[in-house]
């Protein structure tokens, strides 16, 4: 049976992509079958696709970076770096739960060779609107899925943190862990800030990543 795992953060350009890139390469590399979506992405130039999100999802998984293997992983693609739902809707293609959903689903019913995890990197933070009716929590909660988060090191990351693992707890959205990413500006010596996490959340596996940081993270999805 597929393990689904939602690679969700606490907001935007906190390393989401850099942790989903890895877990990649390490399942890989331990001989797992591992698949990765990223079904809504904006902020997307089709002149960049090696930079893409999706472009660096593909080429972890050893798939060449071409325009339609992206298409296949984010279907729901939009040029303005803008909240996917505003993109979306200036771009007259709406956002639709039931449609990301059956897009998700869709790819274990078709894959010939099911993997043992597929892992769907968000967009954005936990509760990045879909539409004004449905957010990434929904999605989640639709996919029965388990969540690892990603935090930063930024000053306010601590209450960023708390509160998206409280809408993940009341919604009973389990979650593997929380790995900490080093922001460009941490409000402290990143170990003070990794230590802090602790003394917040100590029932939480916890992994940190310094900047280029390539720590194993397996133990967050196989423990």
């Amino acid at each position: 049976m597929t393990d689904i795992i939602f690679i969700s953060a606490t907001g935007t350009d906190i390393g989401k992509t850099y942790v989903t890139c890895l877990l990649l390469k390490q399942l890989r590399e331990k001989g797992y079958k591992v698949r990765a979506l990223k079904p809504v992405i904006s902020g997307f130039d089709d002149s960049a696709l090696d930079t893409a999100d999706s472009g660096q999802l593909l080429a972890a998984m050893g798939i060449p970076i071409t325009l339609d293997n992206i298409k296949k992983i984010s279907p729901w693609r939009f040029k303005e770096p803008l909240p996917p739902h505003l993109a979306a809707e200036r771009s007259g293609r709406p956002l639709n739960l039931d449609e990301i959903v059956d897009f998700c689903q869709a790819e274990l019913a078709q894959a010939e060779d099911k993997p043992d995890f597929l892992l769907i990197e968000g967009a954005g933070g936990i509760m990045v609107p879909l539409n004004t009716e449905t957010t990434l929590l929904d999605l989640m909660n639709r996919l029965n899925c388990s969540c690892l988060m990603v935090s930063g090191s930024y000053l306010g990351t601590l209450s960023h943190t708390l509160t998206a693992l409280s809408c993940l707890e009341q919604r009973k959205i389990p979650v593997k862990g929380v790995v900490l990413c080093q922001s460009i500006q941490s409000y402290t010596d990143f170990t003070d800030v990794f230590e802090d996490f602790v003394k917040f959340i100590p029932h939480t596996p916890l992994k940190k990543l310094a900047r280029d940081d390539q720590s194993n993270l397996l133990a967050l999805l196989l423990d």
